[in-house]
């Protein structure tokens, strides 16, 4: 099964093969919220608090676009995960999906569309992208051949670069695509690559990360108007994960941030420390917020 490839804190792109569900388990995570001020080159992150303590799975937060709030995943007692919003008014958690299936990756479309896109993992172990109205209801299948998706992020209304996961017995590695949702058609545009990829803000490039041959990670950018690749900056230690606060790329290794400004100096610089080992990044539309997910205390 490939359900756990795209849950696990060290992924299977970090691992360099798919682990099955039999022997792989959900990690206790929590998902923690935290102001965040960058004036000039100061960037400042104070008041964290965990706002979804729980045992088990919550994880993968991905703010709503006017700022209220974020979505993001939690697994039940059997491992089953389904969506939920919370809400920065009353800083309530809120169920917004209950289904047979697991759905992962949940974030918001693009305007004027409403509502959200997850990777759902269906009957079959096929992780395809579904949509839902903003309150779960209706949803529908995007690309209906478009397979083994783990990792998703929007260019515009009708395409998005996506972190296809390989096939280690095949030797295939993971490879990023561009995807025309209208036609389904598919573009391999790198390989080898890990769970990292956004749009630039401002933009319709795309960065990502890739595994360079010493196991080492570094991030690319790809211009919408070449499509070629190119180098942007390398990645710290060994961590994967990062957020773009407009121009300021951050990005956590261990229980430390670093920011960065990559189109401007190619040097990392420490920025706060954070309550424990971080494995994911968000930061809100504002800028004024920024979620990590940890593990659960």
């Amino acid at each position: 099964m490939r359900i756990w490839i795209h849950l696990l804190a060290i992924t299977a792109a970090t691992l360099g093969g798919p682990l099955s569900g039999a022997s792989a388990q959900v990690p206790d995570t929590d998902i923690w919220i935290a102001d965040l001020a960058i004036t000039g080159d100061s960037i400042r992150v104070s008041g964290a608090h965990n706002v979804t303590r729980r045992p088990g799975y919550d994880n993968q937060p991905a703010f709503l676009l006017d700022g209220r709030g974020f979505l993001f995943s939690a697994a039940d007692s059997l491992g089953r995960t389904d969506v939920f919003r919370w809400e920065a008014a009353g800083e309530r958690v809120v169920r917004v999906t209950a289904t047979p299936e697991s759905e992962y990756s949940p974030t918001p479309l693009e305007p004027p569309a409403t509502g959200f896109c997850v990777v759902r993992v269906e009957a079959d172990s096929t992780q395809r992208l579904w949509c839902f109205d903003d309150d779960g209801s209706n949803p529908r299948l995007l690309a209906s051949g478009v397979d083994s998706v783990g990792y998703f992020a929007w260019i515009d209304g009708t395409h998005l670069a996506a972190f296809i996961l390989g096939n280690e017995r095949r030797g295939e590695p993971h490879t990023l695509r561009m995807i025309d949702t209208a036609s389904g058609a598919e573009t391999v545009v790198a390989r080898d690559i890990g769970r990292a990829i956004h749009r630039v803000p401002g933009t319709r490039d795309v960065s990502f990360l890739a595994r360079e041959g010493d196991g080492t990670h570094r991030f690319l950018l790809l211009p919408h108007e070449k499509m070629v690749p190119v180098p942007l900056i390398d990645a710290i230690g060994e961590g994967q994960d990062a957020a773009w606060a407009d121009e300021v790329l951050l990005m956590a290794s261990g229980a430390t941030l670093y920011a960065s400004t990559p189109r401007r100096s190619d040097r990392w610089r420490a920025v706060a420390e954070l309550p424990a080992a971080v494995t994911r990044v968000a930061v809100s539309p504002s800028l004024d917020r920024i979620a990590f997910v940890a593990p659960n205390p």
